[in-house]
């Protein structure tokens, strides 16, 4: 990258650093559940405006959604900065996504200033996407036709030990199932019963049969929320949370109907009822091997020592519906360096402490040099869309 270029992506982050850690800690203090993040987009919004940025409020019909703008010229391409900040109920900020958001907010506004003075083609947004806890923003986003000509997208997230580019996360597919039996006194009359909790424990064991005979990504997991009121009765209801998740999402149709296979193998042989709900969850995580090595680059060159290669992990991000659509890549900035599980109190105050700052310069900073490299070199980003049309070949990667 030209060195002016570079000088000026670092001044602009610089120069809006002590707000935008400002505005990280004023999310933090005011947690906010998905979908009622008003104080979080309120701040965001409001420190767009201020710089002279174009925001669209309640994007998609979303209230807590918003997008902002800029293009230059008549570009190629259109690059998407994600932007997180909804809180986790109880814990607050212990997943970061204060960070998230104010370190999208600096790559943004430092894009702009970059593409303006020196006259580089493009188009950037910033998409405030609430509700990834659970509430799946993106998918509601994406249902609306807020990706649509979209053509990359970005996004940072912290973690802990050290610092990566994220390679594949999980699909996840739930089941509610409930088995109908027949009561019955356990001692005088069992023969009389339909033991729904019989069945539940045959689903269960056939459950384990099939761990054998499925990739080692698969992970299969669930409980018995209801399984019978006393000893001396027969059950004749049990109740089961169920799910699945897997890295490579055109596999998971196969593993839906093995384990429906088994819930009704099991409703067979005991004689119950069975009913099953089911929820689809978060797409899987794809990534692009040119975007990820661009921003790896960009971070290396700031003293962030990263792993190599891009390493899965088993957790799952509505991110990743946006990965199945267009290349992506997920960078993940450490804020500890030995591993501190998110979703507890320890992050929570990992995500507030002195390392977040530097991971919200230095994420803002990778960010826009990754946008702005793809834009003075648009066979990148022609690469990487020719690279996402190749990532089907399931076969092709370690399982």
């Amino acid at each position: 990258m030209d060195t002016g270029i570079k000088k000026t992506i670092y001044s602009t982050v610089n120069k809006h650093k002590e707000n935008l850690i400002s505005i990280s800690e004023f999310i933090h203090q005011n947690p906010e559940l998905c979908y009622e993040e008003y104080k979080a987009v309120s701040k965001l919004t409001g420190y767009l405006k201020k710089e002279g940025c174009v925001v669209k409020e309640r994007f998609c019909g979303i209230d807590t959604s918003f997008i902002s703008t800029h293009t230059v010229g008549n570009p190629k391409y259109h690059f998407a900065i994600c932007a997180e900040y909804d809180a986790l109920p109880k814990i607050g900020h212990a997943c970061g996504h204060n960070i998230i958001c104010t370190a999208a907010l600096g790559a943004y506004l430092a894009t702009k200033i970059t593409m303006d003075k020196h006259g580089i083609e493009g188009k950037v947004s910033l998409i405030g996407t609430p509700a990834e806890e659970g509430g799946g923003g993106k998918i509601k986003i994406i249902d609306n036709g807020g990706f649509t000509g979209v053509d990359a997208a970005i996004m940072v997230h912290p973690t802990s030990g050290t610092t990566r580019i994220a390679g594949r996360c999980t699909t996840t597919h739930s089941f509610s199932i409930q088995y109908k039996g027949k009561s019955a006194h356990a001692a005088s009359q069992p023969f009389k019963g339909i033991n729904a909790l019989d069945a539940a424990n045959l689903f269960f064991n056939a459950i384990g049969f099939l761990r054998q005979q499925v990739t080692s990504d698969v992970r299969l997991s669930g409980c018995i929320s209801e399984g019978g009121v006393a000893t001396n009765m027969i059950p004749d209801n049990t109740k089961i949370e169920f799910s699945i998740r897997c890295l490579e999402e055109n596999e998971m149709a196969s593993l839906i109907n093995r384990v429906k296979n088994c819930i009704e193998a099991a409703s067979l042989a005991t004689g119950c009822d069975v009913t099953i709900e089911e929820q689809k969850g978060y797409a899987a995580r794809t990534f692009s091997e040119t975007l990820g090595n661009i921003c790896r680059e960009s971070f290396e060159e700031m003293g962030e020592k990263l792993l190599p290669d891009f390493p899965d992990d088993f957790g799952s991000t509505d991110f990743g519906n946006v990965s199945q659509l267009m290349p992506t890549t997920n960078p993940y900035f450490s804020l500890n360096p030995t591993r501190v599980s998110l979703h507890t109190p320890e992050y929570e105050q990992l995500a507030i402490s002195p390392i977040s700052h530097i991971a919200i310069e230095r994420s803002a900073k990778a960010m826009s040099q990754t946008i702005i490299e793809c834009f003075t070199n648009p066979s990148l980003l022609d690469k990487a869309i020719n690279e996402k049309k190749d990532s089907s070949e399931v076969n092709k990667r370690p399982r």
